[in-house]
């Protein structure tokens, strides 16, 4: 079933306008609404939607012992003088919050008033419906119906019914001379969804509901459905048809439908830039390989390079008066640098009076350079030989 609410306007999808309303049935006419400064600030001459924030909305006469009526937004006249079976153009309006009033068109009597919500993107026909009378069988109230239809393909139509009559029960709505069923089970205030069916000329039947969708035609009404668009048929007057009610009939509006235009397969995807430098200073850069580079203040500067294959090489700086020193039996050449000044030279004896040098064994790779800055009277040197 479609959207409907009582008091607030369904969201809908976005839509192109159809033109104007049209509708067929006993004393059923058309009417345009009445722009007002509301409306004039949304609207564009070529139907399409000014912004996003744009919705549409028409009003249906279906109140088969009502006057002719007004409809008011937040006290600006909308529609003036429409009568039963007479529906609006669409118009639009922007989203938000509104004050619905309605009232008679002679004497100004208020028989609705209430807060209604417009949506943004929403195409909504307000049905007036039900009866004023104090012994009504079903009381004065808007109806709100989401004109959410697909724009159908070349050579197909879209159909659906409401079923607004107060009196009535719940009804089928079959072609005539068909199997095809265009609605069943309808009870009074419900919406149907649309049904594609080949472009043409139609007999609609209105039935009394029943299992093989066969029960006794109650009406019968001849429709024109032209391809590539959408309606609704709406049930409205009453089947008693006494002197103070409309009689039953079929009111068949064209409605605004979507036509829905999907993305491009193509995704593009945007990867992020990573800064040269952050806010600490710190720079790092991850070229081809396994090679990092670090940078850190001075005092607290550390550098890693690691060149492709198994090579690697590691250098550090120190502060002031720290230093490194490499056992013997590391694979690490170890060299400690002083500034010219006092020197001291340490070399690792074997023995008494014999002079060692340590020897980091070919295959390894890996060498380790640490300098001290001024300050730092030592220095010492583990020479690698091959």
């Amino acid at each position: 079933m479609r959207d409907k609410t009582t008091g607030r306007l369904a969201v809908a999808l976005a839509a192109v306008l159809v033109g104007s309303v049209l509708v067929s049935g006993a004393a059923l006419g058309s009417q345009a609404l009445t722009p007002t400064p509301l409306q004039q600030q949304v609207q564009q001459e070529d139907g399409e939607p000014s912004t996003q924030e744009t919705a549409y909305l028409r009003v249906l006469h279906a109140s088969p012992d009502a006057p002719a009526v007004d409809v008011s937004l937040n006290n600006e006249t909308v529609v003036s003088d429409l009568a039963f079976g007479e529906a609006t153009e669409y118009v639009e309006v922007a989203g938000g919050e509104y004050n619905l009033t309605i009232t008679t068109a002679e004497g100004g009597d208020v028989v609705f008033q209430e807060n209604v919500s417009v949506a943004q993107r929403s195409v909504t026909t307000v049905a007036a419906s039900g009866q004023v009378s104090e012994d009504a069988a079903e009381p004065f109230a808007p109806l709100f119906v989401n004109d959410d239809a697909f724009e159908p393909d070349e050579g197909e139509a879209a159909v659906a019914v409401a079923h607004l009559s107060p009196d009535a029960p719940a009804v089928d709505v079959t072609v005539e001379d068909s199997d095809v069923v265009v609605a069943e089970d309808l009870s009074y205030g419900v919406v149907g969804d649309y049904v594609t069916v080949p472009e043409g000329d139609y007999t609609l039947e209105i039935r009394e509901a029943s299992e093989d969708n066969n029960g006794t035609v109650v009406a019968t009404v001849d429709v024109e459905l032209d391809e590539e668009s959408a309606y609704t048929a709406y049930a409205i007057g009453t089947l008693a048809g006494d002197n103070d009610s409309e009689p039953f009939g079929l009111a068949l509006t064209p409605d605004a439908t979507t036509d829905v235009t999907l993305p491009d397969d193509d995704t593009d995807v945007v990867e992020p830039e990573t800064p040269e430098e952050d806010d600490e200073g710190n720079e790092t850069e991850t070229p081809e390989g396994e090679e990092t580079e670090t940078e850190t203040p001075e005092g607290e500067e550390t550098e890693t390079e690691t060149p492709e294959g198994d090579d690697e090489e590691t250098e550090t700086e120190t502060p002031e008066g720290e230093e490194t020193e490499t056992p013997e039996g590391d694979d690490e050449e170890t060299e400690t640098e002083t500034p010219e000044g006092d020197e001291t030279e340490t070399e690792t004896p074997e023995g008494d009076d014999e002079t060692t040098e340590t020897e980091t064994p070919a295959g390894d790779d890996e060498t380790t350079e640490t300098e001290t800055p001024a300050g730092d009277d030592e220095e010492t040197e583990t020479p690698a030989e091959e």
